[in-house]
């Protein structure tokens, strides 16, 4: 038997509520269910791993749709630096600069941690 299995239809019910809205009382106040009920909730694992589960799927699914449109946002980036308004050549010159030292940051950090696995990873051997 799966988590959702064991959750009750109202717990079912809320839980798209809680990760719709920014805090746990709007939540309950659009699925007209008491916030001493949730918080009751909250404190069962298994509703509180099945609210983990489905936020984790919602934050991959958003993951996704930015990585598929990341080409197209880049594009826009790039033609706004040709644009009649200095102001905006500006901006998307220095969004451009900013996601660069970004991406190059977090290459770098995958190179530094990837080499430290690979000395740990060699001790182990030893």
């Amino acid at each position: 038997m799966n988590g959702i299995e064991a959750l009750t239809t109202k717990q079912i019910r809320i839980i798209p509520y809680l990760l719709e809205t920014p805090s746990i009382e709007q939540g309950c106040k659009r699925a007209k269910v008491s916030k001493a009920t949730v918080y009751g909730w909250l404190k069962n694992e298994t509703f509180r791993g099945e609210l983990r589960r489905q936020r984790e799927e919602m934050i991959e699914r958003a993951l996704d749709s930015l990585k598929a449109n990341i080409s197209r946002a880049t594009e826009t980036l790039v033609k706004l630096l040709d644009s009649d308004k200095e102001t905006i050549q500006a901006r998307a010159a220095e969004d451009i600069i900013e996601f660069t030292q970004k991406a190059l940051e977090h290459e770098e950090l995958e190179k530094r941690i990837d080499a430290l696995e690979e000395r740990v990873n060699q001790k182990k051997g030893r």
